[in-house]
């Protein structure tokens, strides 16, 4: 006689269940209903862009508006629009920090490689303690939201990670010497590496209840940021000479295949990001040392066609990545506007931070480089590297996928990073054309000279980044990069290991110096020396 309320609970419970899992499949059906309009209005903005980019490139004079700037500006409009069609929004559905190929140009990055990694490594630990530290410090006086020391240096680190693209594109339109060019795109490219692993570091603590951070632990974080930076150089450098050494005593016969040569090079770059992460090692940091081994080795054991087949694939990778990143910064600052929360005490003594931190870091240790380059970096330089410290996809990328108990902090430090980005990228990225004509670091030859040209291009990998530096503006760093700018005799040292051993190993051009190479070059099929 009893089984009957029981059988009535079991009734009760039974449509509860056939309830909520109907509310969460109209969920789910909703959500993907938004992500989709999402990339819908992403994917026609993008095309829009396609045209103002162009036009953008083309205009005789430079502007102060950057293609960044135009992107967020869209995003924003059309984040508006969205939200008025849609009552759907979570800020999970869209941006997570996947992989793509992107190209940059080697000869100037490691004509200043020491200085670039001074700044990129010792500079973004600086920026990332120091950052943290004042936010920590303002929480404790009462002036900000207050944030654990774990969650302040976590979010310094993620900050800290600098996307100067608005500042580059500049640069190339107004003719800024290729010093200047090449210390602050080389310092971005590896500045993202040393935030992510620094970012995952501080996670991982967070993660496992730290919440404080002595000495110790500082310490601590620095020695693994290096250990996992040395050792995924380590891992890519295995996993890429490997392949290179495929492709090298490969079949002759896989010249006529151009799609296996291309698939090979990609997969390869992208296993050494995979086993790089199953190690516990960074994937960004293995990747980038992918695309330095395999412009190095890889790129002379295809076919011409795959190497110019595979310039332009990464070419336009790299533009549609950098046009995505803005416009759903924009979108996500309509369309997300109620899961932030805005603290703008916060706001402002972060974007001071910001400032100080990089100040700290720009010009010490330019001051410190200065002691072994033979040619040194002025003090206008070093103003220019200091104010081209925009923040961008990396740290939106991060900062939305950032964890905390504390969902107030989580959201303030992700209203923070959007207000930062759009920001730097807005009154940094177009104050920079005046501050280099007050500086007179503007060339009219060079200016001309930007919008032809080719030079020698290091592949390699990363997350959604806008840091493409190939739109027909080759030429421009080509001109002063040939020779290195710094005295040692490290370079000296693996030139000849390299000739010697690993190129007759792994493929590679036959040059044993800058004269040599340019002969080579010259002698090369314009296909090939586009790459």
């Amino acid at each position: 006689m009893q089984s009957g309320p029981v059988e009535a609970e079991l009734l009760i419970e039974t449509v509860a269940n056939v309830t909520n899992q109907e509310s969460s499949i109209q969920s789910g059906k909703a959500q993907m209903e938004w992500t989709g309009a999402e990339l819908f209005v992403i994917a026609s903005l993008q095309l829009l862009l396609v045209f103002i980019a162009y036009r953008l490139d083309r205009a005789p004079h430079p502007m102060m508006i950057s293609e960044s700037v135009c992107a967020m500006s869209l995003g924003i409009l059309f984040g508006a629009v969205l939200r008025l069609v849609s009552p759907i929004e979570s800020l999970k559905s869209g941006l997570s920090p996947q992989i793509l190929f992107f190209a940059m140009k080697k000869r100037g990055f490691f004509a200043n490689f020491s200085t670039i990694l001074l700044l990129a490594v010792v500079g973004t630990l600086i920026a990332t303690f120091v950052t943290g530290g004042v936010l920590l410090w303002c929480g404790k006086m009462g002036l900000v939201t207050e944030l654990t020391a774990a969650e302040a240096y976590l979010y310094g680190a993620m900050i800290s990670a600098v996307d100067p693209v608005a500042t580059l594109s500049v640069f190339k339109k107004n003719g800024a010497p290729s010093t200047l060019f090449n210390l602050v795109f080389g310092e971005s490219v590896l500045n993202d590496g040393v935030a992510i692993v620094a970012f995952t570091v501080f996670q991982e603590m967070i993660h496992d209840g730290v919440t404080e951070v002595t000495l110790d632990v500082a310490s601590m974080v620095i020695l693994k940021v290096i250990g996992i930076g040395l050792g995924s150089v380590g891992l890519a450098a295995i996993v890429c000479s490997t392949s290179a050494f495929l492709l090298k005593h490969a079949d002759p016969i896989l010249h006529h295949y151009p799609s296996y040569e291309i698939s090979i090079v990609l997969l390869s770059a992208y296993l050494s990001y995979l086993a790089a992460d199953l190690a516990g090692l960074s994937g960004i940091v293995a990747l980038f040392i992918s695309g330095v081994l395999m412009s190095h080795y890889h790129l002379y054991n295809v076919s011409q066609e795959s190497a110019t087949a595979l310039r332009h694939l990464l070419s336009t990778a790299s533009f549609m990545a950098e046009n995505f990143i803005f416009v759903y910064l924009g979108m996500t600052s309509v369309a997300y506007l109620e899961y932030f929360s805005w603290d703008w005490a916060f706001i402002f003594f972060n974007l001071l931070a910001c400032l100080l931190g990089r100040f700290l870091n720009i010009f010490p240790l330019c001051a410190l480089a200065n002691c072994r380059r033979t040619k040194k970096i002025h003090i206008n330089y070093m103003i220019v590297i200091w104010f081209a410290g925009l923040r961008g996809a990396i740290a939106l990328a991060l900062v939305l996928n950032v964890y905390s108990p504390n969902k107030n902090n989580v959201a303030v430090m992700q209203s923070t990073t959007l207000f930062t980005v759009m920001f730097t990228t807005v009154v940094f990225g177009m104050g920079t054309s005046p501050l280099l004509r007050r500086f007179n670091l503007t060339s009219s030859d060079d200016l001309k000279d930007v919008q032809d040209g080719s030079q020698e291009t290091l592949l390699t990998l990363g997350p959604i980044v806008g840091t493409d530096c190939t739109k027909g503006n080759d030429h421009f760093e080509e001109k002063h990069e040939a020779a290195s700018e710094e005295s040692g005799g490290i370079h000296s040292l693996w030139e000849s290991v390299d000739e010697t051993y690993l190129k007759p190993l792994l493929g590679g051009s036959t040059s044993v110096s800058a004269t040599t190479s340019t002969r080579i070059a010259s002698a090369c099929p314009q296909s090939l020396r586009n790459i």
